[in-house]
């Protein structure tokens, strides 16, 4: 039977990290299964939680210290010490779905899937405001993105699309044949660089691997009170713009992408005056991201670590 190893990362959530195992602690685990908690520099009772719930796990549950800072490193790093054939990737404010291991585990014996991405639905604070609109048509939008959820609608190849980093499940021998996550990409103190999950999947699909999209793999993901903000929104989309830039490599032509900036800068506040709030935020994301882009065009890859302030 294949054996999973459930991977975490985790910088100073220790309250909510005790809710994500406290689901995952219900879950249908077998022999060889295990849980790996990374934990990125926390300063909070992060390593007490662990050591108090490992106590009563129905399965092994580790705890690693990684001081050196990013999300990206302490995972590569964390599943070296991994033992499953299948490693299942959450975050520390996720509640998995009823059956989560188990629907793994389900599809992976199949042989030839490579890398499977999940549904991922909001657990929100407070309501969504009016301007977010998370759902179109069935699935949900670029603008839930910023929090992290994912709904592609039926299950489907993965393709071009991004299966993300809170409910993401990979082969052992394919995260290892591919070198892991870029450690230059993922979430770092200081920044709202991402990418790292995009990057990862869109690699192990250029490299001939099946990855698909499953809706039945679903997930919970935390949304705290500060993220339904826009000014978070434009914070997010401006270092996803960076993000794109940096993994392409080679960034679009600066006049589109000041085109794009300027239409959002001018139609954006017409679209909120008029009482199109959603409208209006999306113009607004929109310059925000070309912002992005544009200044990894002008001003290189150096500049990402000058920009450090824009995530607080």
């Amino acid at each position: 039977m294949l054996s999973i190893s459930v991977v975490i990362a985790t910088h100073n959530r220790a309250m909510l990290l005790e809710q994500t195992l406290d689901h995952l602690k219900t879950q249908s685990f077998q022999p060889g299964d295990e849980i790996i908690v990374v934990d990125n520099a926390s300063t909070d009772r992060t390593a007490e939680v662990i050591r108090r719930l490992g106590e009563r796990f129905p399965v092994p549950l580790h705890y690693r210290y990684d001081g050196a800072p990013g999300k990206a490193p302490a995972i590569n790093a964390a599943v070296g010490d991994t033992s499953g054939d299948v490693l299942a990737l959450t975050d520390d404010d996720v509640l998995v779905g009823e059956g989560w291991i188990e629907t793994i585990r389900t599809l992976f014996s199949d042989p030839s899937l490579a890398l499977v991405g999940g549904r991922v639905d909001p657990r929100w604070q407070h309501p969504a405001p009016a301007w977010l609109q998370i759902e179109q048509n069935g699935r949900y939008s670029v603008m839930s993105s910023p929090l992290a959820l994912l709904h592609y609608g039926d299950a489907q190849e993965l393709g071009k699309r991004t299966a993300v980093g809170a409910n993401l499940a990979i082969r052992r021998s394919v995260f290892e044949a591919l070198g892991g996550f870029a450690a230059h990409l993922g979430k770092r103190r200081g920044t709202l660089l991402g990418g790292e999950d995009h990057d990862l999947s869109q690699r192990a699909v250029a490299a001939g691997y099946r990855c698909e999209y499953r809706p039945e793999l679903r997930v919970r993901h935390w949304v705290p009170a500060e993220r339904t903000r826009l000014r978070y929104f434009l914070r997010w989309f401006f270092w996803c713009g960076i993000t794109h830039a940096v993994i392409e490599g080679a960034p679009s032509s600066p006049l589109h992408l000041l085109r794009r900036f300027l239409v959002g800068v001018v139609f954006a506040p017409i679209q909120a005056i008029a009482g199109h709030g959603q409208r209006a935020a999306a113009r607004a994301v929109d310059a925000a991201f070309a912002l992005g882009y544009l200044t990894i065009r002008v001003g290189g890859r150096a500049s990402v670590e000058r920009l450090g302030g824009w995530s607080r």
